[in-house]
Formats: structure tokens, sequence, C-alpha cells
């Protein structure tokens, strides 16, 4: 049975990259979805075994929060992938040490995923 990753992020192009690259090596994508609310209630009800998650989403909570939230309240590992990434590193370090920036290649972004997933 694949691994299932969760893909939180609002850029259609990325999120299908993200989508393609995960696919192909492999995993079985949850969604991808554009919104940390949405994310964060799809966590629950899925438990993915990891979330790629961007920093800056559509709505009103951001990715610090909801990857705050994966981590602590649903126990679910996360991988940030974001632009924005290192002006949030102060809240991120303690909740991941995985953080990519954009743009990402994509042998990049699987041993980043399967170094996470065996942590």
């Amino acid at each position: 049975m694949a691994q299932r990753i969760l893909v939180v992020e609002d850029e259609a192009f990325i999120a299908f990259y993200l989508d393609s690259v995960l696919t192909d090596a492999g995993y079985e994508v949850i969604g991808p979805v554009d919104d940390a609310r949405v994310a964060m209630r799809l966590a629950a009800e899925e438990r993915p075994d990891l979330a790629l998650m961007d920093i800056r989403l559509k709505g009103d909570v951001d990715g610090v929060f909801a990857t705050r939230h994966l981590v602590l309240e649903l126990g679910v590992p996360v991988v940030v992938v974001s632009a924005n990434a290192p002006q949030s590193l102060d809240d991120l370090r303690p909740l991941t040490s995985h953080i990519l920036g954009k743009p990402i290649a994509s042998e990049e972004l699987v041993a980043t995923v399967r170094d996470a997933l065996a942590a």
C-alpha cells in the first residue's frame, strides 16, 4: 500500500507539479487543496502519512497555523514547501526540520519526502 501524502498548495501549476512528482515516485496524493482550513479537516479525516505545506494559502489561515495543527494535534509530519519559508523559520523550526524553498527540483522533493517519512 502506497504512503499517502496531503498536498497543500494554492498555486495550481505548483500543486500539479508536486502531485505529478509524488505520484511518479509511488506515493498516493490526497488533494491537492489550496485552503488551510480544508487541509486541516481533510488531514483529520484521511490521516495522511505526511503533508506538504505551503505557507501562504487561500483563506484566513496560513500554512504555519495549519502546520502547527497537523503536527501537534494530529501527529501528521509536515514538509514545508514555500517561497516564503525564510520569513517563517522561527515559527516552523520547532514543528519540522524539513523546509524546502521554491522552486524545488523533483529529486530534492522525493529525497526530502523519503527522509521525513523515515523520521
